[in-house]
Order: C-alpha cells, then sequence, then structure tokens
C-alpha cells in the first residue's frame, strides 16, 4: 500500500546557485519519509517548472530548516535530540554536524555559507522550569558551528533585549524560513526580527512592523510570514485581511531618504513600506480564486518568496501556487 501523504507545503526557499534560482516544495508522507520537489523558476516570466534531477526522495523523518547560496540546512530525528545536516542538491553530497549537547530549548536553527566556508547556528533559551512556564526572557544564547574548524562553539549576546513567547506546541508550517543576506542571519521570532550579525559575531533586534501593542484580537502573525532580499535589503511580508504587505529594512544610509514619508523612531521602528497588494485586486485579475477559498482570511493567500530578477512575487493559495508581477500587476497560475 502506498504511504499516504501527512503534509504538503511550498517551503518559502530560494535556492540560488551557478546563476539558477528555484522554489523547494516538501511533500511528508505518513510512515517519516519525505519527497523533495525543485522547481526552476525563469528568469524573463517569472514561470515554474519541475526540475527532476535536483528533486529526490528520503526514508526518514528530514525537515528544512534554510538556505544558503545553494546549500540546505535540514533536521532529522535522532534518538535523543535533532541531527543537523548540510545538503548540496546539485552534488547529493551532504555532511552531518556532530552532536551540540545543548539541554536547554532549541528555538531557532540558521545557516550562513560564503561561498568557501558555512556556519550553522542554534539559538537557544532556558526553560522556567519552576514555574512551568516557556522560556525566559531575554536569556538567548547561540550555538555555532563553523566547517572551517569542524566544531561547535558557544555565545552568548550581552545587552540583547528580546522576549521570547512560544507555545509548547507550535506549528513548523507557520514559522518564517529564516534569511541570510548581507552577512546575517535574520529570524522572526515573537514579533521581532533577531539578526546575528556572522563576521562581527554580535545580535541585534528590530521591531517588525505588524507587531501591535493591543494583543486582545488575533494578530497577523499567526498567518505566514517571509523574509527574502531584494536590491541588496531584507524585505518583510505578510498577509492580513487588508491584503499582502511587504516592508523594506532600510539600511543606515537610507534612513535620510525616507524620512520624509514616514515617521518613525529610527532606532526602534526601521521599515518601508514598499508596497501592498489587496485581496481585491487578486481576484478581479483571476475571479477564479474565490472558489479556492475565502480570499480574505488571510491564512488562504501565503507570500513565500521573489524573485528580484523578473520582480515577482510567489503567493501559495489552496490548492496552487501564482505568480504575481509586482511592476505590472500581472497574475499567472503555475
Amino acid at each position: 500500500m502506498e504511504a499516504q501523504m501527512k503534509d504538503c507545503s511550498e517551503n518559502p526557499i530560494i535556492i540560488s546557485d551557478m546563476g539558477t534560482k528555484g522554489l523547494l516544495s516538501h511533500y511528508q508522507f505518513e510512515d517519516g519519509s519525505s519527497q523533495f520537489i525543485f522547481l526552476d523558476i525563469d528568469k524573463e516570466t517569472g514561470g515554474i517548472s519541475i526540475n527532476n534531477p535536483l528533486s529526490l526522495t528520503t526514508g526518514s523523518y528530514v525537515q528544512i530548516i534554510s538556505s544558503s547560496e545553494g546549500l540546505l540546512l535540514l533536521s532529522s530525528t535522532g534518538e535523543n535530540q535533532l541531527n543537523y545536516l548540510v545538503f548540496n542538491p546539485l552534488t547529493k553530497q551532504s555532511v552531518t554536524l556532530p552532536q551540540h549537547g545543548i539541554a536547554r530549548l532549541i528555538i531557532r536553527s540558521g545557516l550562513a555559507f560564503d561561498g568557501k566556508h558555512y556556519q550553522v547556528v542554534l539559538v537557544h533559551v532556558s526553560r522556567d522550569e519552576e514555574n512551568g512556564l516557556g522560556p525566559l526572557p531575554g536569556d538567548i544564547e547561540l550555538e555555532i558551528f563553523s566547517s572551517e574548524t569542524g566544531a561547535w562553539r558557544n555565545h552568548r549576546p550581552f545587552s540583547l533585549s528580546l522576549n521570547v513567547e512560544l507555545p509548547e506546541n507550535e506549528f513548523p508550517e507557520l514559522n518564517t524560513t529564516p534569511l541570510f543576506s548581507n552577512g546575517a542571519i535574520h529570524w522572526e521570532i515573537s514579533g521581532q526580527l533577531l539578526v546575528y550579525h556572522v563576521e562581527d559575531d554580535c545580535c541585534e533586534v528590530i521591531e517588525l512592523p505588524n507587531v501591535f501593542e493591543d494583543w486582545s484580537w488575533q494578530s497577523t502573525m499567526t498567518y505566514r510570514r517571509c523574509l527574502w532580499e531584494s536590491e541588496g535589503r531584507v524585505h518583510y511580508t505578510y498577509t492580513d485581511f487588508d491584503g499582502v504587505h511587504s516592508w523594506n529594512l532600510l539600511k543606515e544610509d537610507e534612513h535620510n531618504v525616507y524620512s520624509h514619508q514616514n515617521v518613525y523612531d529610527r532606532e526602534k521602528f526601521r521599515w518601508q513600506l514598499a508596497y501592498t497588494i489587496n485581496h481585491e485586486d487578486l481576484t478581479e485579475l483571476d475571479p477564479d480564486i474565490l472558489s479556492l477559498g475565502d480570499p480574505w482570511e488571510p491564512r488562504n493567500i501565503s507570500p513565500i518568496a521573489y524573485v528580484q530578477d523578473s520582480e515577482t512575487m510567489y503567493l501559495q493559495l489552496p490548492g496552487i501556487v501564482v505568480a504575481y508581477d509586482t511592476k505590472n500587476r500581472v497574475l499567472l497560475k503555475e
């Protein structure tokens, strides 16, 4: 009997190597096996097609964590803890990392690759065991593996203010895939952006644009978000009841350029709204979207990736992926 499919999700990961770009789909089955389907992206049209030579199947519980310059960071279930692997889909070669020995709660993982050496970074915190609660605020540490040394090392950031509010059973499909950009790994954690600068070995915390002081109603943080890079800037995209919103993270030399358009605290709020795609605009471009479920329900429209060359935003809807040309306002089913 064939294994039953347990989960299918378009992972918001852009695979980039030797001038090619693509999306990666992960299909997980009830017997623990997984199938990874690589999708090539046409630079001119934004269209996608299956890349059969790169696609593969695994026989164990394997999850995708992140990618960096063509390498993938994967995790698999071991006897007592997760095993981490760095995988090259072009050569089909993988490296299993040595055990890290962390006894604390790992809340985020990421990969940084400079073309020669890579680093795997695990973000971990202490639990409030005495009160039976979740992570303790501000108690962040990093465990860092370097392919250059072949060993793990511990790093504890100083003067870092980060409130970690994670449910005990967080839905992995709602996690935001980490982004390695401009020499730093970026993670979304509890409405904030944790940034680890690899070369400087330091961290900073940046408040995200869709964080609200009034948490009495269900926040948009519940729905899928996407981190990506375009023109050397980090972008953060999310869906709410109005539409899909994309923000640019301002660099230091860009504050003065955008300051006349925004009223913000440059130390606390460092974002510029790039554009909004209204739900009404999507349904006008393709009325068939209405048959896929309520388009005004944020979880039904998930931003998963962006390709700079074609200025194309990829959105996951129930059962399909659509490519939206942000410049010409054209919607194409994939």
